[in-house]
């Protein structure tokens, strides 16, 4: 039993997937001929048109198992290219708020969703498309926002997240934490679809700096549009 109540004709083989709806409906103002293909359990599905092309939104749920589920079915009714636009907070000192994050690959804590799925004390490395990651570089530079291509963290536990926290990510490399990403990078892995996550840092936990609501807003549509292209061209 599946939560994308839809047939497979109506999801498109390129999907932007979304873990906040004000979010989802910013990406699906660009479309033409939106229309809603399912929604089930909070999950809302919209297939529409960007310059020709057909586009699924599909909102993700939080946490991995949700996006592990998602993505499971999105690739098993078609979808080839997934990118997911989250949000995240920086724990580098080095990362603004405002800052758009391409994750080179995510760390996380093991077992879980990986050690289901895997079967074996092992695991994999969990990297985005080069070509969709180059690509998206490019976009976002060239459209004036701040771009960072590094490691982040996937955590499970939003209410433990601290300064502390954030430190020891820093010191080991990581440019922000969040809670989903890794789980997109995985499923996408072991099922042969093409992945990227786009991360807008909203917050720095160590400097405590933060976007307003309007500055999220203004970079959410230019980050949204950006996926788009990404996606189209």
């Amino acid at each position: 039993m599946g939560v994308i109540k839809a047939n497979n004709d109506k999801i498109s083989d390129k999907v932007v997937i979304l873990g906040n709806l004000d979010r989802q409906k910013t990406v699906n103002s660009y479309l033409e001929n939106v229309e809603k293909v399912s929604e089930y359990a909070g999950y809302q599905t919209y297939t529409g048109e960007f310059k020709g092309s057909k586009i699924t939104t599909l909102f993700h749920g939080i946490g991995v198992p949700s996006m592990a589920l998602i993505v499971d079915e999105l690739i098993s009714m078609g979808a080839r290219k997934i990118v997911r636009f989250g949000s995240a907070v920086a724990v580098s000192e080095r990362v603004l708020p405002g800052t758009v994050i391409l994750p080179i690959g995510y760390s996380h804590f093991p077992g879980g969703v990986y050690q289901q799925y895997l079967g074996e004390d092992y695991s994999i490395a969990l990297t985005p498309d080069y070509k969709l990651l180059k690509n998206a570089e490019e976009i976002m530079v060239k459209s004036g926002l701040k771009t960072m291509v590094g490691n982040v963290f996937t955590s499970d536990a939003l209410k433990t997240h601290n300064k502390a926290f954030a430190e020891r990510l820093a010191k080991a490399g990581h440019l922000a934490v969040e809670l989903e990403g890794a789980g997109l990078y995985f499923i996408a892995r072991l099922k042969g679809a093409e992945a990227l996550s786009v991360h807008l840092a909203y917050s720095n936990l160590i400097t405590g700096s933060a976007l307003k609501p309007d500055e999220i807003l203004n970079n959410e549509k230019i980050v949204s549009e950006n996926i788009l292209k990404l996606l189209t061209e």
